[in-house]
């Protein structure tokens, strides 16, 4: 049995698998860390392998492999972002600075087909990443996601509830302030998917392929119409970056 975690500023999900099927998954937010009744029911699946991949740091990993080993008798494996693997060289000139869910989304992407890719993961903030046919990633794309786009926006507009009014329908011209505001927000996040695939355009002779993970994911292929939302793309490639790391 793995465990295998995506740790992020947010969220943290996670699930167990055997032999490629998930018997187990989970969110839990990353404040409240697991509930006694998961801890024990992990702690009866005898978990032999707990894979991460934290955007969390140190402090985090240290906390986390102390519960891990008192609570599964394992000590954690965590991904870290890596000059190339998975058939993609990483465009960072510092490779190790990518952020590691990023490129574990990028190596699951590549896995899943080989044609030229942007790779948009939709979470606390919105990461779009750019990966040649030939494996190149060219590099990527960061902005505020929903949350932390209308947390900036209602430091000036405190008469609006933006946590309260939903995802964009359409990117039609606002006629009213709120929808002014979720316009706006489809519109930027579309602009910046189109940009994305114009740019790979110039390296290959077809359009890119679309994939979307995170949070907010779902919503978004939805409104462009365009893409695959792939729930676990984080997961997929940590299994992948790690599958011959020694236990």
């Amino acid at each position: 049995m793995i465990l295998e975690l995506d740790c992020g500023n947010t969220r943290v999900k996670w699930r167990v698998c055997k032999d490629g099927q998930i018997l187990m998954r989970g969110i839990y937010l990353t404040q409240d860390g697991f509930h006694p009744s998961t801890t024990a029911e992990l702690a009866a699946s005898n978990i032999e392998r707990v894979l991460v991949g934290s955007v969390l740091g140190d402090d985090f990993a240290r906390k986390f492999a102390a519960w891990s080993i008192a609570n599964l008798g394992v000590n954690p494996q965590f991904a870290v972002s890596e000059p190339h693997g998975g058939g993609v060289v990483n465009g960072y000139q510092q490779p190790e600075k990518l952020g590691v869910d990023r490129w574990l989304a990028i190596i699951a992407a590549k896995a899943k087909d080989p044609s030229s890719c942007v790779i948009v993961d939709c979470g606390s903030a919105i990461t779009v990443d750019l990966v040649t046919s030939q494996g190149e990633h060219l590099g990527g794309y960061i902005a505020p996601g929903l949350r932390l786009m209308r947390e900036a926006l209602g430091t000036k507009t405190a008469a609006i509830k933006l946590g309260q009014i939903g995802y964009p329908e359409n990117d039609f011209p606002g006629r009213n302030t709120v929808h002014a505001i979720k316009s706006a927000e489809l519109t930027m996040y579309a602009g910046l998917v189109d940009h994305a695939k114009a740019i790979l355009r110039n390296y290959n002779n077809h359009d890119a392929r679309l994939l979307v993970t995170g949070g907010d994911g779902e919503w978004l292929v939805s409104m462009l119409k365009d893409g695959m939302y792939h729930e676990d793309l984080v997961l997929d490639g940590l299994r992948i970056a790690l599958a011959d790391a020694k236990t």
